[in-house]
């Protein structure tokens, strides 16, 4: 074994021996990732290609996010990396999606956006809209994304969230959506697409609850804002 080699294995070592004692609080991003290399990539420094990899993306959480395709794009990264990283989101979001099915009923605003937080927690690359179905209980029916796009883009169409309701029978629906790398505050645009909404469920009876913004960090919830409740609150008067 060469010095080289034998001090490659004595760095793996010792990084694998320090996050068994630290955890992975103890590391920086691009440590996680050369980590998580070591077990596709046995034979060269990967220290390099998780930072080319970090840097050419943006985060560790868009590297892990990204397609196989685009990942396998950068030199160094071949099948088998390829397919651990995919495996390592997939597996976050499954546990996302299992957190999400522990919420069963919708008791206050705040609830909601936990439960959108999680959903949302390794979807934001792109603007993305979901909804949430309810019944007359506040119990969840549903809960899906819906479409992809700006809101005020033809990819968001109103009627989507209409008749999406109507087949499932429910009485009230909260809508969110995401800005990603932006604040948890709604624009002109997202304000005009919650009042054109309202009126058309207002229409066939079917209650908007709320809009929640998000981004990476937080959730905005419109209708426990002093500056837009009055907009949920005046359909429930008549």
């Amino acid at each position: 074994m060469s010095r080289e080699e034998d001090y490659r294995k004595g760095h793996r070592e010792r990084m694998r021996s320090s996050y068994l004692e630290r955890g992975g609080d103890a590391f920086e991003d691009y440590q996680l990732l050369e980590m998580l290399l070591f077990y596709a990539i046995p034979r060269i420094d990967v220290k390099p290609l998780a930072k080319e990899l970090i840097k050419h993306f943006g985060s560790f959480e868009k590297v892990i996010s990204a397609s196989a395709q685009q990942l396998q794009k950068i030199s160094g990264i071949g099948p088998n990396a390829a397919v651990l990283i995919k495996l390592v989101f997939d597996s976050a979001r499954r546990i996302s999606d299992n957190r999400c099915c522990g919420y069963k009923v919708i008791d206050e605003f705040g609830t909601a956006v936990n439960y959108f937080l999680e959903m949302f927690r390794f979807e934001n690359r792109i603007e993305k809209f979901a909804v949430m179905l309810l019944d007359n209980l506040n119990r969840i029916i549903k809960c899906c994304f819906i479409s992809e796009g700006v809101v005020d883009s033809v990819a968001v169409n109103i009627r989507k969230f209409m008749e999406i309701a109507l087949e499932n029978n429910a009485t009230g629906i909260i809508i969110a959506h995401n800005h990603p790398g932006g604040e948890a505050y709604p624009s002109c645009e997202d304000i005009d697409f919650t009042l054109n909404l309202q009126h058309i469920l207002h229409n066939v009876n079917v209650s908007l609850l709320d809009h929640i913004i998000l981004n990476e960090k937080e959730g905005f919830s419109m209708h426990s804002s002093i500056e837009f409740v009055a907009y949920f609150e005046r359909h429930k008067k008549g």
